[in-house]
């Protein structure tokens, strides 16, 4: 297939970077660069989805970088996995053969599965502040995203879901469910919970996020279901509100710099010090501050908190402060000036060990599971029409209106960000809102 051909039928699918921010496949297509990477690290603790993927779909997975290669016209195709995992990359080895596919082993360390971090220790080069990894000749896409690209070339859309299950179930597991499967049906089929007063937490320990509701839906973009007790220390700590952390800042923060001392992207040479924007917001500097404006270079990869030893979080200060940026569309101005790494940088890199035992995580990392996926079904879906970066799908169908698994159930605005939803079982609709589409079996 050609360029216009391949994005035609990634946007078709509704293809999204299924391990970050959800931004649409189709459009990163667009972009001429020398080098694309499969990013095999999964640094977040406890996940294995994309290590089972690498193991069980490993020539969707290599079928799918060729067509990003061949979309962008790189000649450089590379597989990024952490060297720890030796059987994998025996396991890549032998199925690569003489494919031009450089397998390139990373070190152990959290956040080794960053773009930017996996463009650097690939290719040696630095994006540029409030840049992309385009701009350095470079794509980065999710092992998932590829497998699923491979799928579309079968005219299969993004109907289901991977993810690793894990913490208070009876069967700890890795999964394929349909896309807007509940977490409780999730769960139950898991085992079942093993804690009373359980909390549920979507994605990685470090940036997964506190749910409140076992109802909440599986989408393109969940890597992980953790459900643990409701006095985990991550669990408590996410939780906390806002106006806490800021009291928190104005009465604790000591602005020792340990927060940017750890901060990966100020490690790669940026102008990101999470110990200025605490003590910024303590004194109330306006939205005009070059300092706040620093939240737009955040990735929230929760290193900061991890490393402040008064447990601050200037990761959801960040977050908060570039919500109200956007609101006030003030946008961050970048500058063409070379970026030098921090001496110290491969120095201050934290084990995925340390995170584990940082957070309560430890019981958890103990379970066993294996590199197998489970499918499950599920007899009720509730699909959200918002799941990734830009604009929710506009629902196709309506309440009452019977539909097939894979069928179009949800459009982009015309000119907008977005990505099509697909019915992911067959059944009648039960609901079509703006928010979601409701299919019962």
């Amino acid at each position: 297939m050609n360029r216009t051909e391949i994005i035609k039928m990634v946007k078709g699918a509704g293809i999204i970077g299924a391990g970050g921010a959800g931004f649409p496949t189709h459009l990163k297509l667009q972009a001429n660069v020398d080098t694309v990477i499969a990013n095999g690290a999964e640094c977040e603790p406890l996940l294995a989805n994309d290590k089972a993927l690498m193991m069980l779909r490993t020539m969707e997975l290599l079928e799918g970088l060729e067509l990003v290669a061949e979309a962008t016209g790189a000649k450089h195709r590379v597989l990024a996995i952490k060297a720890k995992n030796t059987e994998v990359i025996r396991h890549l080895h032998a199925r690569t053969g003489t494919q031009a596919v450089e397998i390139v082993p990373l070190e152990d360390y959290y956040p080794a599965g960053d773009e930017q971090e996996i463009v650097r220790e690939v290719t040696g080069r630095t994006v540029p502040e409030g840049g992309l990894p385009l701009e350095v000749g470079a794509l980065v896409q999710n092992i998932e995203t590829l497998v699923n690209l491979a799928n579309a070339t079968t005219g299969k859309p993004v109907t289901r879901r991977v993810l690793t299950v894990v913490g208070e179930v009876a069967k700890p597991a890795i999964v394929e469910v349909p896309v807007g499967t509940s977490a409780r049906d999730v769960i139950a089929a898991c085992g079942g919970l093993t804690c009373e007063n359980p909390a549920l937490y979507f994605g990685g320990p470090m940036m997964g996020e506190v749910k409140d509701s076992l109802d909440e839906s599986i989408t393109k973009t969940t890597g992980g279901l953790f459900v643990l007790p409701a006095d985990n220390f991550l669990i408590q700590k996410r939780s906390i509100p806002m106006r806490h952390i800021l009291r928190q800042a104005q009465s604790a923060c000591t602005n020792c710099m340990q927060c940017t001392e750890a901060c990966p992207r100020y490690l790669l040479g940026h102008k990101l010090r999470p110990h200025k924007v605490m003590n910024a917001v303590t004194l109330g500097l306006s939205y005009q501050s070059d300092v706040i404006m620093e939240a737009y270079l955040c990735m929230f990869c929760g290193m900061c908190e991890f490393a402040c030893p008064l447990w601050l979080s200037p990761r959801r200060v960040y977050f908060e402060l570039r919500a109200g940026l956007q609101k006030r569309d003030l946008r961050f101005e970048r500058t063409d000036k070379p970026l030098q790494n921090h001496p110290m940088r491969q120095y201050r890199r934290v084990p995925p060990a340390r995170i584990i035992r940082r957070y309560e995580l430890s019981k958890y990392a103990k379970q066993k599971i294996d590199l197998e996926i489970i499918t499950l079904e599920t007899a009720t879906v509730r699909i959200p029409t918002r799941q990734g970066t830009g604009s929710p799908a506009i629902p196709t169908v309506k309440e009452g209106d019977k539909v097939k698994e894979g069928q179009v159930i949800g459009e982009i605005p015309e000119d907008s960000l977005g990505a099509r939803i697909h019915a992911s079982i067959s059944g009648r609709v039960i609901y079509a809102g703006p928010d979601a589409v409701g299919i019962e079996g």
